[in-house]
């Protein structure tokens, strides 16, 4: 049975059970992508229209299963949709690892690319939206990227993945980073968790909205900025732009806490791209994520000033 057969047929089991599979049109969702951007790589989706309205579904991949919390993701994400950040939950079925949301609609509504916010008016709005979410009721459990990051520890260790000859300098650097932020931690909000630019839709006037909180939690609100400066920004000088942006000025310690945060994302990254590359069956590219980001990774470690973000974070120092 191929995945979109076996993911059609969870899907509509899930409605099956919920009394809303009668009269169901479904047509293909977006086709997943690891490489040159990582899109729809979790989930199968599909569009339904249905008597009861139209929805977007997406069903687990059943390699996903290990990494993503059905159940906490869809709790996260009707939350996310009370502060009016992101379409509403219709179903949650987490034996079937179906999710069934409102559906944008299709004509006014896109996945952003990534030169569309970087213009200024943009980045603003997508700020106001994470500040939006930031304020909203927590979902009852926090996000730890060192857990998560863990977790993959293990997977790759029980499914014998190869990993990069210096994995145990990063490793260390990763605890290293890890402990200096802990020693000063942030506020403690709910989070998107997510910087990657194909998890922002733009609408009618520009407006935009959030999508995809697999990886939402309560934990450090620089955490938000900082993944979404790590997709968006390549250059200091834009980094430094875009936390002006958010706080209304660029402290040094503040700096160094987007760049250790997205350091450690980058980690995560690269553990999912070799782990998924690895043990999954679907042709997709992922190890070229993991590749990508274990670039990012390396570049971020051997920055002559990793040091002292370090005693900058641990400091506060402005």
């Amino acid at each position: 049975m191929s995945n979109r057969t076996d993911a059609l047929s969870r899907l509509m089991g899930a409605l099956e059970s919920a009394g809303l599979s009668a009269h169901v049109e479904v047509m293909d969702g977006t086709a997943g992508i690891a490489s040159p951007i990582r899109l729809a790589t979790e989930w199968t989706g599909f569009h339904l229209t249905a008597p009861w309205g139209r929805c977007y579904a997406k069903v687990l991949h059943d390699d996903m299963r290990a990494l993503i919390d059905i159940e906490r993701t869809g709790r996260a994400t009707q939350l996310a949709a009370d502060c009016d950040v992101t379409p509403g939950v219709r179903l949650v079925d987490v034996a079937a690892g179906v999710l069934l949301l409102d559906a944008l609609p299709a004509h006014e509504w896109r996945w952003a690319r990534l030169d569309e916010l970087l213009q200024p008016q943009r980045l603003q709005a997508l700020w106001a939206l994470k500040r939006q979410l930031h304020v909203g009721t927590s979902p009852g459990f926090n996000r730890s990227p060192l857990q998560d990051i863990q977790r993959l520890r293990e997977l790759c260790s029980r499914d014998g993945v190869g990993l990069p000859a210096d994995h145990g300098w990063i490793e260390t650097c990763i605890d290293l980073a890890w402990t200096a932020l802990q020693l000063n931690p942030g506020t403690c909000v709910p989070l998107h968790g997510d910087g990657l630019a194909s998890n922002v839709m733009i609408g009618p006037g520009g407006a935009l909205q959030l999508i995809d909180f697999d990886y939402a939690g309560c934990f450090d609100p620089w955490y938000d900025v900082a993944l979404s400066l790590n997709e968006l920004y390549a250059f200091e000088r834009q980094w430094r732009d875009g936390i002006k942006a958010w706080a209304g000025e660029c402290r040094e310690c503040d700096y160094a806490r987007c760049r250790l945060y997205a350091l450690i994302n980058d980690w995560y990254w690269s553990l999912w791209g070799l782990w998924v590359g690895a043990t999954s069956t679907r042709p997709l590219e992922f190890s070229k994520v993991g590749q990508w980001t274990l670039l990012r990774c390396r570049q971020s470690l051997q920055d002559p000033r990793f040091e002292s973000w370090l005693r900058q974070v641990q400091e506060r120092q402005a």
